[in-house]
C-alpha cells in the first residue's frame, strides 16, 4: 500500500501561514493599541501636573499673560487627550479586528486538519484491513500447503 498523502497537504500549509500572518498582525495591533494607550496616560498626567502648577501660581500675585499662558496650554492638553482617546478607541477596534481575524483563520486551519486527521484515520483503517487480508491469504496458502 501506498504511504499517505493528503491531497490538501497544500492547503493546510496555506491556513497555517494566515494563521501565522494574523498572529503578528494581532501581536502589532496590540502594542500599537499599548503605545496609545500609554501615551494617553502620559497626556493625562501632565494635564494633572499642569493643573497643580495652575493652582500653585494663583497663591501669588500672577499677570494676565501669565494666566492666558495657562489657559492656553491647557485647552491644548485637553484638544490633545480627546484626540488620542479617538487614537485609542481606533486601536482597540483595529485590535479587535486582528483578533476576529485569528480566531478566523485558526477555525479555517483546524476545519483543513480534522480533514486530514479523518483522512488518516481511514487511511489507517484500510492499510489494517488490507493487513489482514494479505495475512488471511497467506495462512490460506500455508493451510492449503500443509493440508
Amino acid at each position: 500500500m501506498r504511504p499517505f498523502q493528503f491531497r490538501l497537504e497544500t492547503l493546510l500549509k496555506f491556513r497555517r501561514m494566515q494563521e501565522e500572518q494574523a498572529q503578528i498582525r494581532l501581536a502589532e495591533a496590540t502594542a500599537q493599541y499599548a503605545a496609545e494607550r500609554d501615551r494617553l496616560t502620559v497626556l493625562e498626567t501632565e494635564l494633572a501636573a499642569h493643573v497643580a502648577d495652575y493652582r500653585r501660581t494663583l497663591s501669588e500675585p500672577v499677570t494676565v499673560a501669565v494666566l492666558k499662558m495657562f489657559r492656553d496650554y491647557n485647552d491644548k492638553l485637553k484638544g490633545d487627550i480627546s484626540r488620542q482617546h479617538i487614537r485609542v478607541e481606533t486601536a482597540a477596534h483595529r485590535r479587535q479586528e486582528c483578533l476576529t481575524a485569528l480566531e478566523e483563520a485558526a477555525r479555517a486551519r483546524k476545519l483543513v486538519e480534522k480533514l486530514r486527521e479523518k483522512r488518516l484515520a481511514q487511511y489507517q483503517a484500510e492499510a489494517l484491513l488490507e493487513e489482514q487480508k494479505l495475512l488471511d491469504e497467506l495462512g490460506l496458502q500455508a493451510f492449503a500447503r500443509n493440508g
